[in-house]
């Protein structure tokens, strides 16, 4: 179980990554409560993308008091913290586990994963241009899918680990930018290439890295 006994007053929390200057965080939290306390982003609601049976996603929308289920497997895709006035704050998760903890004062939404969750902040970044790719690089996968699988309206890979398909991401990622172009995206491409090198000089590269094809070959039921 995910410990919360160091939950701060805040509406949501990104916490940091043992890597500086990265772009990317282990785990979110969003702290949902009755009333705000009108000294920061106070959230109603956060919106994930989870799978809801094998090969297939459903929108998943926690709100306070929570009696559902507290445990759930968090798909590839955005996430929306929303508050009472429409504000939003918007992030990205390759999926990973959320355990929501729920009693009289607040509900908790606390998402870990093995790959980088980005909280996604401006338009012209790092982590908006990675979401943005990697959206891309899963909406032509499940294009593929729909021309070969007519009932399926929305798929999501249940058996991939987070960290393989962020992986495959960046391999692909890589492949898509070489050579690198100096343009106003530059600085993705270069984040790409670096990633792919610090992972390698860590030990963390997979020995075999399955293309997103392969990967997401899955037969949705």
């Amino acid at each position: 179980m995910l410990d919360i006994s160091h939950e701060p007053d805040l509406g949501y929390i990104f916490y940091p990554s043992e890597i500086h200057h990265y772009p990317g965080h282990p785990r979110l939290d969003v702290i949902l409560t009755e009333l705000p306390t009108e000294r920061h982003f106070d959230p109603t609601k956060v919106q994930f993308q989870i799978v809801s049976s094998p090969g297939h996603s459903a929108h998943l929308t926690v709100h306070h008091p929570w009696t559902n289920h507290e445990k759930y497997q968090v798909g590839a895709g955005r996430i929306f913290i929303l508050d009472r006035i429409d504000k939003k704050v918007e992030a990205f998760s390759f999926g990973g586990e959320l355990q929501i903890f729920s009693d009289q004062q607040r509900t908790i939404c606390a998402l870990a994963s093995t790959a980088p969750i980005m909280e996604l902040h401006a338009i012209h970044n790092l982590p908006m241009w990675l979401a943005s790719e990697v959206e891309i690089l899963l909406a032509e996968r499940i294009a593929n899918w729909q021309m070969h699988h007519h009932n399926v309206v929305d798929m999501q890979p249940d058996h991939v680990d987070p960290f393989l398909l962020y992986v495959s991401c960046l391999q692909a990622l890589h492949e898509k930018s070489c050579p690198i172009r100096e343009d106003e995206y530059g600085v993705g491409p270069h984040f790409v290439q670096d990633e792919l090198k610090r992972l390698r000089v860590a030990g963390r590269w997979p020995l075999l890295v399955p293309s997103l094809a392969q990967l997401l070959s899955v037969s949705p039921g």
